[in-house]
């Protein structure tokens, strides 16, 4: 694949990014909320994200990636920090988008854990699926061609936040087709769309919905055309009692 191709291919890989990011946030709220993009690069999600309407904030541990971020969005903070160790309180924002970039189970497993902690209402994952038809033959073909990033089974994601009990999940990925269909002038291009809730796409999101404890409010008591005694107080009516009770032990045979 040359230089031209390459550039093709990956500018649409990323529109369809793009495309599942707003598939899978749209059930979010965004006004007035705050979002924190975990491992953001060089800041190709940013502009998009704050356009949805969310209250921006993103970390990047390499500083190039982190420079180039902050070029591309001048609206939100870029800061330097690792996913496994992130400088804010507990619950300090309300969503976290974690792009998982650690090749080792228990590091993606803290980096999970982490931004769990920091998010109060949910947290969605994104990476490259090892799972996916695409990748598939792409191993298959010998790796002729540049693989985007890292890879991660999306099952193993999965039981991971499964294993965590954080709240309901659920994903969608995109890019279920061979490499080379990854154009948007290709016939076959259309295999590339969003997929919910099957993970045969190159690159997947995995959402967790952390819901909150509500109040109950307690429903009121259907009396009919009863109306409700007037309350007397406890002695007299025990007074009252007694005495009848007397009175028809008088009367008794």
């Amino acid at each position: 694949m040359d230089d031209r191709q390459s550039d093709i291919t990956g500018q649409y890989a990323l529109h369809m990014q793009k495309q599942l990011v707003q598939h899978c946030l749209a059930p979010w709220p965004r006004r007035g909320r705050t979002l924190l993009e975990v491992n953001c690069g060089r800041g190709e999600l940013l502009p998009l994200l704050w356009e949805y309407g969310f209250d921006m904030t993103a970390t990047e541990h390499d500083p190039e990636l982190r420079a180039e971020a902050s070029r591309m969005a001048d609206r939100a903070e870029v800061l330097a920090a690792v996913d496994d160790h992130l400088p804010f309180d507990d619950d300090e924002f309300d969503w976290v988008v974690l792009h998982i970039a650690s090749p080792s189970t228990e590091s993606t497993r803290k980096a999970i854990a982490e931004s769990l902690r920091v998010a109060s209402a949910g947290l969605a994952l994104t990476f490259w699926n090892s799972a996916s038809l695409p990748f598939m033959l792409h191993l298959l073909g010998g790796r002729k061609t540049a693989w985007p990033g890292p890879t991660f089974c999306w099952w193993q994601i999965w039981r991971t936040l499964r294993s965590l009990s954080a709240g309901r999940i659920s994903g969608a990925s995109v890019l279920a087709g061979p490499q080379g269909t990854w154009n948007a002038s290709c016939a076959l291009s259309g295999c590339n769309r969003v997929l919910p809730w099957l993970p045969m796409g190159a690159w997947g999101i995995i959402r967790i919905d952390m819901a909150k404890s509500r109040p109950v409010t307690p429903l009121p008591l259907r009396l009919g055309r009863r109306r409700m005694r007037r309350a007397e107080p406890v002695l007299e009516c025990g007074h009252k009692s007694q005495a009848k009770a007397a009175d028809t032990e008088r009367k008794a045979p």
